[in-house]
């Protein structure tokens, strides 16, 4: 997974995971498990089977490449923060046609697949990226 954590140091505003980690929209000690919350040992027993085998392929076995999601991206995991930020609920994007918003959150238009915010976990073209340092 450390490919995936590199990412976030990706030094371009429109990498949505990086631009969060960078600036502090997320916990940075806890930023994989903020967006990925159906992927963890938190949450309901489906969650936690997923965590464990997580586990299980990082330290007992090898992760399977390349690393896809179990399902597509849930909007759940944006809105669990911008849903009711006035960026998000008030953004000119988001509001262009009324319908648009009403999809976004009823999750039909994908947040990261729709494209508007689908730069996320480039690892494929990681050694060609600029990356950010932060200052010590």
């Amino acid at each position: 997974m450390a490919p995936y954590g590199k990412s976030l140091y990706v030094d371009d505003p429109s990498y949505i995971p990086a631009s969060h980690f960078q600036n502090a929209r997320v916990p940075r000690d806890q930023a994989c498990y903020t967006c990925h919350t159906d992927y963890s040992i938190y949450g309901g027993f489906r969650s936690k089977i997923r965590g464990l085998h997580h586990i299980y392929a990082q330290y007992l076995s090898t992760p399977q490449q390349p690393v896809k999601l179990y399902h597509p991206y849930n909007n759940r995991e944006c809105l669990h923060c911008h849903l009711g930020a006035r960026s998000f609920e008030q953004g000119a994007v988001h509001n262009a046609d009324p319908q648009t918003m009403i999809d976004i959150k009823s999750n039909k238009l994908s947040c990261v697949s729709s494209g508007c915010h689908e730069n996320v976990h480039d690892v494929s073209n990681a050694g060609h990226l600029k990356y950010w340092r932060p200052q010590q």
